[in-house]
């Protein structure tokens, strides 16, 4: 029988976890969209030798499972290299790195394609300004990119806030983490779980809401470079 008492009582011994879901998901999502944009103007403007580079890398991030990813890095490192040093690390730096490198792969893509979108006329009228080629990109090509790809960088974060349930398996505490201790400690799984799953719902639904909220205040940008 479903225990709806103990159901919500979980819910306090769980909920501390979501701080580290968040953490892991905004911090890899903030590191991501960093390298992934030097990864993205790599791509664009192939630079000699590491544009190959990054094909390879991106490949490789986005056709690998993220389960796999966090098992080499966590379990494959220490094994091969000695654990004095990596075995030393704590599981939720292996989480921060495996998660950004993730997200670089994605979101690399995601603004190469939103600066291609961008019109090419709008830099032949800056060059015919006396605007250099860096000022025209950091003032006119960028901030167009971030508002044309705005949509599908909120979607990939919320992505990204899901993905995090598979930290627990390097053993970090996250919501997902405290939820498996909790099941295993009373075997009352269907509850802890269930509960995880309705804290991992609200998280999202937070955010998908202070996202509309922020794309609809970057509609006035948009008007003004339309």
């Amino acid at each position: 029988m479903f225990d709806f008492d103990y159901f919500l009582a979980s819910a306090e011994r769980i909920y501390p976890g979501i701080y580290y879901t968040i953490l892991i998901a905004a911090l890899s999502f903030v590191m991501g969209l960093f390298f992934g944009l030097i990864l993205a103007l790599i791509r664009l403007y192939k630079v000699r030798f590491f544009n190959e580079i990054a094909i390879v890398y991106i490949s490789f991030f986005r056709g690998t499972p993220l389960l796999v990813q966090l098992f080499v890095f966590y379990f494959g490192l220490p094994a091969s290299f000695g654990s004095d040093f990596f075995g030393q690390i704590d599981a939720i730096y292996y989480a921060l790195v495996v998660f950004s490198l993730y997200a670089s792969a994605y979101l690399a893509e995601i603004m190469r394609s939103a600066i291609l979108s961008v019109d090419k006329g709008q830099l032949e009228a800056a060059y015919s300004l006396g605007m250099s080629a860096f000022a025209s990109f950091k003032r006119i090509v960028l901030p167009q990119a971030f508002m044309i790809t705005l949509p599908n960088l909120c979607n990939f974060f919320i992505i990204q806030l899901k993905n995090t349930a598979l930290a627990f398996t390097i053993t970090v505490h996250d919501l997902m983490g405290l939820a498996e201790i909790e099941a295993g400690r009373s075997s009352k799984f269907l509850e802890a779980y269930l509960m995880a799953a309705i804290m991992y719902w609200g998280v999202c639904v937070l955010f998908e809401f202070l996202f509309s909220l922020l794309e609809k205040k970057m509609k006035v940008f948009r008007k003004a470079y339309a």
